[in-house]
């Protein structure tokens, strides 16, 4: 099997750093409570010394307390999708078919939830800008007959505003991440590249561009006289005589490096009964069925049929 290519580790580096993004957005999440509790204890103590000095007791629902649940829970997915990312990077080190449909649909998803999570900040924090601006409008106000009301802090001096920059990078990187992903395995050395892998035939495929010679397949199911006609065909058939044959061995054979038509024409002869194929330690083994070594004697006088009629 021929090596990775570039494209695909690329793609490996892309998701590790993924990962890293969802890990420090997790980490952003525990200083965003942290930050937000410290802010509100400060306020509650403020708020109710201000109040006992006019005589209001003030009670407040404890918001650190009821904040904590929803933290843990992004935090914990958070997590378990740098988990996946790294795990799917693991996976694309080996040429798995399933793995880079996996891949692509994980990468789709991940870029609109990093959408999503960027329009939620945004409109969370219009709306509280909205909310800060009529509470220091209600302090003007109410200000000058009720000086409590003057001495509370601004709305907006209660929650930071460094939480939604971070959401808003995390999720453009998540975002160019995905569409570099994507894009990494849309490419032609990334598709042969696991279609190589592939355990079995599938007649089905759409063939490959028509503009490479010999690139579409014979028939669904070829006979003996195709094969012999046909020299892409009959060159596999002829090197596989000699024993079984990986895919890199038979490029680099007199074959050539094309893997998108050694790969059809190998699926065209698995499909006539023809070639067999099995997985080994290393990449998929394949070689000749015993209808496939029924063709030698043909071969062999096509062959000879041809050097004579080579001229001299």
């Amino acid at each position: 099997m021929q090596g990775k290519p570039r494209a695909v580790s690329a793609v490996m580096i892309v998701l590790l750093a993924l990962a890293c993004v969802a890990i420090g957005s997790a980490v952003a999440e525990v200083l965003r409570y942290r930050d937000l509790a410290d802010t509100l204890g400060g306020f509650e103590q403020s708020t109710a010394e201000l109040g006992s000095k006019s005589g209001i007791n003030i009670q407040f629902t404890q918001l650190p307390s009821i904040a904590i649940g929803p933290t843990i829970t992004v935090v914990v997915v958070l997590a378990a999708i740098a988990a996946g990312l790294v795990t799917l990077a693991l996976t694309l080190r080996q040429p798995h078919p399933r793995a880079r449909v996996i891949t692509l649909v994980a990468a789709g998803t991940l870029a609109v939830l990093a959408v999503a999570q960027a329009g939620i900040a945004l409109t969370t924090q219009l709306a509280l800008n909205q909310v800060d601006a009529e509470f220091q409008s209600m302090q003007q106000s109410l200000g000058a007959q009720y000086q409590h009301v003057g001495a509370m802090p601004a709305f907006g001096d209660l929650l930071p505003s460094w939480p939604y920059y971070v959401d808003y990078l995390t999720s453009a990187l998540a975002v160019i991440g995905c569409a570099a992903v994507i894009v990494l395995l849309a490419t032609p050395g990334a598709r042969t590249w696991f279609a190589a892998a592939k355990t079995g035939p599938s007649v089905s495929t759409e063939p490959p561009s028509a503009d490479l010679p010999g690139a579409a397949p014979v028939a669904a199911v070829v006979d003996t006289q195709t094969i012999v006609s046909d020299p892409w065909l009959r060159s596999i058939v002829s090197e596989l005589m000699s024993g079984p044959r990986s895919l890199t061995d038979l490029q680099t054979g007199p074959l050539g490096t094309n893997p998108e038509v050694l790969n059809w024409r190998l699926w065209d002869l698995i499909n006539a009964g023809v070639v067999s194929q099995s997985p080994s330690s290393t990449s998929t083994v394949y070689e000749l069925t015993p209808r496939g070594e029924q063709l030698r004697t043909m071969l062999a006088e096509a062959n000879r049929a041809d050097q004579g009629n080579r001229p001299v």
